[in-house]
């Protein structure tokens, strides 16, 4: 990966609002957030994907970084592909893996159910149970 280091005088013209930035630059560090989180990688490729194949790919590649904004973002990807199905496998495998999945899961889970609704209230329910309103 390479790294871009801003020379000091580039920084008098195009100076960031924040010193601690103008400094992070000015030494060459990476800025907070530019870390090689590998969940935060895989939300952003997820959010890249062009097909359900790719997702479900990603999803092996990655299995042990998976976590509930990984689950909610492939499944949201995988119901704009027409994989509703497959989107509420997903969520349900999680559920059993034991990742604590957060309300936009759910939510993505409760629009997989799709015609459903009586699935779709299931969730509501248990959404609500778990506080995550």
């Amino acid at each position: 990966m390479k790294r871009l280091v801003a020379a000091p005088f580039l920084l008098l013209h195009f100076a960031p609002r924040s010193p601690a930035l103008a400094l992070a630059l000015a030494s060459g560090r990476p800025r907070r957030g530019g870390s090689a989180n590998p969940s935060t990688e895989l939300v952003r490729k997820l959010k890249q994907t062009r097909d359900a194949q790719e997702v479900f790919r990603l999803l092996d590649d990655y299995d042990k970084d998976i976590n509930a904004p990984v689950v909610a973002t492939a499944m949201g990807k995988l119901r704009r592909f027409g994989k509703s199905r497959e989107a509420l496998r997903v969520f349900k495998r999680s559920k059993a893996r034991g990742i604590a999945l957060n309300v936009a899961a759910y939510n993505a889970a409760i629009s997989a159910s799709g015609r459903n609704w009586e699935g779709a209230l299931a969730l509501f329910d248990e959404l609500q149970q778990r506080g995550l309103e």
